[in-house]
C-alpha cells in the first residue's frame, strides 16, 4: 500500500504542477493529465497494470466502500491531498478492469458574476420556489456553477439552505445564510429520504448533485417542494434544455403519468442552464453556456408535449435573456476568448 500512496501521491502533485483539472487512470495506459481540454500523457510514467489499477482502487477505499463497488460497479469520492488539493474521485470498470477519474476541485468557489452568465440568472437566486436546472455533461463545469448560486445566496440573502450531495465536493461555509450539506449513504441513506426530511423542514433553498439512477422515485417530492415550499437547484447530466427536459418527463415511465409530470413541470420550472467548457486562449478553460427561461409560451409548449419546439423559444427570445449554446459559443469566439478551431470542434 506505501508503494500505491507513492504513486498517487506522484501522480497528484504532477498533475497539480502542470495545472492539470483531471487524470485519467487506464489498465494498458500511461496516466493522462487534461491539460486546457486536451489530454497529456504522464511520459516519465509506466504503462499502468489492473494490478496497479487494484491497489490503487484499495488505495481510496474501505471495506464498506469497496462492498458499493463490486454491487454498483461505480463509485464516486472526494479526497484531499496535502492538506489543500481536492479531487472528485470516480471509480468504474471498462473491459471488466478498474479505472479511475479524477477531476480537481477548485479551492475557492467562483463568483457568479465572473462566469458572465446573463443578468436574469441572477433574479433567479431572489426566488422563494421553483425549480432551476444546471445541465451538461461529465465535467462541464456543472458543480462550480451551482456553487456559485449557493454562494450568491449564501453572501446576500439570510436562507436556510439545504444541499443533497453524491459525494459533497465544495466546502461551504455560514455567511449571511445558514447552509447544511448532507453526503447521500452517509449523512443520508438516499436522495428520497434527504428529500422527504426537507419537505418536513424550514428549508428556503434545496440543492440536489446529479441524481442518477434516483430520478424517477425523487421527482414527485422534488415537485412539491419546489411548488411552494423551496427554490429547488437540480444537477442533470443532459446536453441541453430539450434533452433534460425529456429526462425528467420519461422518468415517469407510465404515459398518464407523464402528462402529469409534464404540468407539474411546467408549473414549477424557472429555468435550464446548459453548459459546456471550452479552452480559452493563452490558457484556462471558458463557459459556454444555454440559457432556457420557462415563459408563458414555454410552459405552454411543456404541458403540451412539444419539448422540441422549445429550441425556437431560445432562439427567439434573447430579450429576455436566452441564449443558445451554439449563439454562446459565437460570442466567445467573436470576442477573441476561444479560438475559431475550438468553436469549430465543437460543432463538428
Amino acid at each position: 500500500m506505501e508503494i500505491t500512496s507513492i504513486f498517487i501521491d506522484r501522480i497528484i502533485n504532477e498533475a497539480i504542477r502542470r495545472g492539470a483539472t483531471n487524470i485519467h487512470l487506464s489498465a494498458g495506459s500511461a496516466p493522462a493529465l487534461r491539460i486546457n481540454g486536451s489530454l497529456e500523457y504522464i511520459e516519465k510514467e509506466s504503462v499502468m497494470t489492473a494490478d496497479l489499477l487494484d491497489k490503487a482502487v484499495k488505495f481510496f477505499l474501505d471495506e464498506k466502500a469497496e462492498e458499493k463497488l463490486k454491487k454498483q460497479r461505480e463509485f464516486s469520492l472526494v479526497k484531499s491531498f496535502n492538506n489543500s488539493a481536492r479531487f472528485r474521485v470516480n471509480i468504474f470498470f471498462q473491459k471488466n478492469l478498474p479505472s479511475l477519474s479524477l477531476s480537481y476541485i477548485p479551492s475557492i468557489v467562483p463568483h457568479l458574476a465572473d462566469l458572465g452568465l446573463p443578468k436574469e440568472f441572477f433574479d433567479t437566486t431572489l426566488k422563494r420556489h421553483g425549480l432551476l436546472i444546471i445541465a451538461g455533461p461529465n465535467d462541464s463545469g456543472k458543480s462550480s456553477t451551482s456553487s456559485s448560486v449557493l454562494e450568491e445566496i449564501n453572501h446576500t440573502q439570510k436562507k436556510y439552505i439545504v444541499t443533497l450531495e453524491n459525494p459533497i465536493e465544495y466546502n461551504l461555509i455560514n455567511r449571511q445564510s445558514v447552509i447544511e450539506q448532507r453526503q447521500v449513504g452517509r449523512d443520508i441513506e438516499n436522495f428520497k429520504a434527504g428529500l422527504e426530511n426537507c419537505l418536513s423542514e424550514d428549508v428556503d433553498v434545496v440543492y440536489l448533485s446529479d441524481l442518477r439512477g434516483e430520478l424517477s422515485s425523487a421527482l414527485p417530492l422534488i415537485f412539491d417542494l419546489a411548488a411552494g415550499n423551496a427554490l429547488v437547484i437540480m444537477e442533470m447530466r443532459a446536453e441541453n434544455t430539450v434533452q433534460a427536459l425529456e429526462k425528467i418527463i420519461n422518468a415517469a415511465g407510465d404515459k398518464n403519468l407523464r402528462e402529469a409530470f409534464r404540468y407539474a413541470l411546467a408549473d414549477i420550472l424557472l429555468g435550464v442552464l446548459s453548459q459546456r467548457l471550452l479552452p480559452k486562449r493563452g490558457g484556462g478553460m471558458a463557459l459556454a453556456a444555454e440559457v432556457f427561461w420557462a415563459n408563458p409560451a414555454a410552459r405552454s409548449l411543456i404541458r403540451e408535449g412539444k419539448i422540441l419546439q422549445l429550441e425556437g423559444i431560445i432562439q427567439t427570445s434573447k430579450s429576455e435573456g436566452m441564449i443558445s449554446l451554439e449563439k454562446s459559443l459565437e460570442k466567445l469566439e467573436s470576442t477573441g476568448v476561444i479560438s475559431q478551431e475550438e468553436a469549430e470542434k465543437f460543432n463538428s
